[in-house]
């Protein structure tokens, strides 16, 4: 393998094992041991898990910006860009495990958990000025005010840490944020269009 190979294949493996036990019961020698790759060979690109990690979280949010801008660049009803939102969560969440949201989350590492949260205020940034654009438009109700709809979402993703929460859907942690994102924009009414 040369060396683009090599570091695409440490990527790949690391996403996968993050996704599935999360970043701290991951070890450097499973990941090599995973990619088939040298552990000199995994310090050549990243002097430690940690910088492995936040290539893994900036590669995960450039695809979800990438997405999410492609969507917002449709010409359809803002509604079904809602729609396709809560579509690109699902499938953005999927082999996600409680571990991994419980890592970055609980502050186990203060680096990585900044570092998160440095990417995560950028993307909302990106989605809070299309929301003020679509109250402007009408799309969403004017009387919605926007910083409560960023509240929530955050208070939303720390509760999705709550064992007791996890545990009313068999620890499956894209149950829990699908129900968020449902209940945020859908509440708790049936939808008519089903």
């Amino acid at each position: 393998m040369e060396d683009n190979q090599k570091y695409q294949q440490i990527l790949e493996t690391a996403h996968q094992l993050f996704w599935k036990f999360g970043i701290r019961r991951v070890s450097i020698e499973e990941i090599c041991r995973e990619s088939g790759v040298s552990k000199m060979t995994l310090y050549r690109f990243f002097p430690n898990k940690v910088e492995l990690a936040k290539k893994v979280i900036t590669n995960m949010f450039d695809d979800s910006r990438a997405k999410y801008q492609a969507l917002m660049a449709q010409d359809i009803p803002f509604e079904e860009k809602i729609k396709q939102q809560v579509i690109m969560k699902f499938e953005g969440t999927k082999e996600m495990s409680a571990e991994l949201v419980k890592d970055i989350y609980s502050g186990w590492n203060p680096e990585l958990q900044a570092f998160f949260g440095e990417m995560a205020v950028k993307m909302t940034m990106m989605v809070r000025n299309d929301y003020v654009n679509a109250i402007e438009n009408g799309w969403i109700r004017k009387d919605v005010k926007i910083d409560f709809i960023f509240y929530m979402t955050q208070k939303m993703t720390e509760m999705s840490t709550d064992p007791a929460l996890l545990h009313m859907y068999g620890n499956n942690i894209q149950s829990v944020i699908m129900e968020f994102m449902n209940m945020m924009f859908y509440g708790i009414l049936p939808r008519h269009n089903e």
